[in-house]
């Protein structure tokens, strides 16, 4: 896979709400980790809140151990034993890692870890079906909970599915699961900041079925750029503010841009 430092000038309008997953290379789906120096800064955060950052219902240790064991042969390393499997196998890579399991006919959250959460947190998402994780979502219509569950129930083991979406965010962190506190921060800054705080927050998102338990793996791998020093790029800068100024309103509520506006408006 061609690693990407930003996506800004591959963009093609404002944030989609549907599916758009493509399949690519199964030698892809893990590696190269182009976010590899994150894991510090991840294992801390594993190692002082873990309570924070994973959860587990007490039925997902089969899937658990299936997408460990998965995740340590793909990167070639070894998981730590004393610890959940998934957990364990968070500290891998730069990924967050959610497992997905059928309770009757609904899908279901049944485990994850999530270090690098785009404004929720894994206390929240833990058993929640499909429905209820995209409930919020504005999809104008598309059944987009129908559609996913369709594709978790039909793709074969052997396949990766992947795809990205971006917002923009105040500040270069990663760990966010409160973005009032971002918000907050961009409401009351000047805009001389905006060149140095706003930034580019893209989610690389993957999913693969497990062959012996039937869950579904959900990998989420963010990258964070500064947003000024992309649109120094006229190709970037075009796509992004056609994007930006395309985004209906009800994108912009959901996104939670309004604290951001004066500032991209700014650098623009």
């Amino acid at each position: 896979m061609e690693t990407q430092p930003h996506i800004l000038k591959n963009m093609n309008g404002p944030p989609q709400f549907n599916v758009g997953l493509k399949p690519i290379a199964l030698e892809n789906w893990l590696l190269p980790d182009d976010q590899v120096e994150w894991l510090k800064q991840k294992n801390l955060i594993l190692d002082k809140s873990p309570d924070e950052v994973f959860q587990a219902l007490a039925n997902s240790l089969a899937a658990q151990t299936e997408a460990a064991d998965l995740v340590a042969i793909t990167v070639g390393k070894q998981l730590q034993q004393n610890e959940p499997p998934l957990l364990a196998a968070s500290r891998l890579v730069s990924d967050d890692l959610i497992v997905m399991e059928k309770q009757g006919d609904i899908w279901q959250l049944t485990a994850l870890s999530l270090c690098s959460p785009t404004f929720f947190d894994a206390k929240y998402a833990v058993g929640n079906s499909l429905a209820l994780l995209h409930g919020p979502i504005p999809t104008g219509g598309f059944d987009l909970v129908g559609r996913i569950a369709r594709i978790f129930d039909s793709f074969a083991p052997d396949n990766v599915l992947e795809r990205f979406n971006w917002t923009v965010q105040w500040g270069a962190d990663k760990y966010t699961p409160n973005g009032q506190k971002l918000r907050d921060e961009a409401a009351s800054a000047s805009i001389a900041e905006a060149p140095k705080m706003l930034f580019e927050r893209v989610e690389r998102q993957t999913i693969r079925r497990l062959p012996k338990t039937g869950a579904v793996l959900f990998t989420i791998r963010v990258r964070l750029n500064n947003l000024f020093d992309i649109l120094q790029d006229p190709a970037a800068r075009a796509a992004f503010e056609n994007a930006w100024n395309a985004a209906p309103e009800n994108v912009r509520q959901y996104k939670k841009w309004q604290p951001l506006e004066r500032h991209v408006a700014a650098i623009l």
